[in-house]
C-alpha cells in the first residue's frame, strides 16, 4: 500500500486481527482474556447515550477483553470493564459531561508515584470522532481535573485504536526477552518524515500487519528478517518522528540497523 493509499483509507484495528498478531509473535499471550458481559457493556455506556455512543472499535475491545486482559498489562491502572462500573457507584463525585467524556481506564494507586496521586486516566472525546465513525479521540489527564477545568491534557495517542497498536507492539515484540534488542530512531521534525519512513521501509520489504495502522501509527513487518518496526509521528510531547525495530534474530537486526543507519540523515530531512 502506497502512503497516498494509506492516507485514503487507513486499514482498521479489529479484535480477531490484534489476537492473532498477539500469538503469532508471542504464543500464549491471549490466554487469560476475558470478554464483558453484554449487560455489562450496556450499563457502562448508558450514561453516554447507549450502546451507539461507545466507538464501534471500543465495544469490540469490551466483547474480547473487557473483563482481563490476561497477562498483558495496558496500561498503569487497570481497563476493567468491573473496575469501571464500580467506580460509577460512587454517586457523590462530580463527572465531566457524559456525552461528551467517557473514561476508559482508571489510573493506578501507587504509593511510590512522585506525584503523590494515582496515575492519570484516559477518557474518550466522544464529541471528537474518526471520519469513518470506528473510533474517537482520546486524552489522558485525571478525571477530577478535566471536571474542575486542571491540570495539563496530554494527547499521548490520537485514538484507541492508535492506543492498542502502540502498546501491543511494545509489549508483545519491544519488551520481548532479551533486554536491549529493540533499536529506536529518533528521525526529523519535518512533517514529511513519516511518509518517507514508510515508503523508505516498504521498498525494504516491508509490508501493514494485521494491527491496521494510521498516519500517526504505523506497524511493518518483514517476513523474511522476522522483524517488526513501528512509526509514530510526531506529537506535541515528542516533536520528532520516531521509529522502534526489532527482529527475531539478532543477525538479522544487525542487517536491518546497518541498512537504516545508513540513510537515518536522509530520513530525517538532513
Amino acid at each position: 500500500m502506497t502512503w497516498s493509499k494509506l492516507l485514503e483509507a487507513p486499514p482498521p484495528l479489529s479484535m480477531p486481527s490484534l489476537l492473532a498478531f498477539m500469538e503469532r509473535w508471542k504464543p500464549g499471550s491471549t490466554q487469560g482474556v476475558k470478554p464483558a458481559t453484554a449487560d455489562q457493556i450496556a450499563a457502562l455506556a448508558k450514561p453516554h447515550g447507549g450502546l451507539n455512543a461507545l466507538p464501534h472499535v471500543y465495544r469490540e475491545f469490551l466483547e474480547t477483553m473487557g473483563a482481563s486482559t490476561g497477562s498483558l498489562r495496558l496500561t498503569f491502572g487497570t481497563t476493567s470493564i468491573s473496575a469501571l462500573l464500580e467506580d460509577r457507584e460512587d454517586l457523590q463525585r462530580e463527572r465531566p459531561d457524559a456525552r461528551r467524556y467517557l473514561r476508559f481506564t482508571i489510573g493506578e494507586e501507587d504509593e511510590f508515584n512522585t506525584t503523590g496521586r494515582r496515575d492519570t486516566d484516559d477518557i474518550f472525546e466522544l464529541f471528537h470522532p474518526t471520519p469513518d465513525g470506528r473510533d474517537a479521540a482520546i486524552i489522558r489527564i485525571h478525571e477530577e481535573d478535566l471536571v474542575r477545568g486542571k491540570g495539563e491534557v496530554e494527547r499521548p495517542f490520537p485514538t484507541f485504536s492508535d492506543w492498542l497498536r502502540t502498546i501491543i507492539v511494545s509489549r508483545v515484540v519491544f519488551d520481548a526477552e532479551p533486554e536491549k534488542q529493540t533499536e529506536y530512531y529518533s528521525l526529523g521534525r519535518k512533517p514529511e518524515t513519516p511518509a518517507k519512513t514508510y515508503d523508505f521501509l516498504t521498498r525494504l520489504g516491508f509490508s501493514l500487519t494485521e494491527l491496521g495502522a494510521s498516519s500517526e501509527v504505523i506497524p511493518l513487518e518483514h517476513t523474511e528478517y522476522g522483524a517488526i518496526a513501528l512509526i509514530r509521528a510526531p506529537t506535541a510531547s515528542i516533536p520528532r518522528t520516531g521509529l522502534r525495530l526489532r527482529a527475531r534474530d539478532k543477525a538479522q537486526q544487525r542487517i536491518l540497523e546497518g541498512v537504516i543507519s545508513e540513510h537515518e540523515e536522509e530520513l530525517s530531512g538532513g
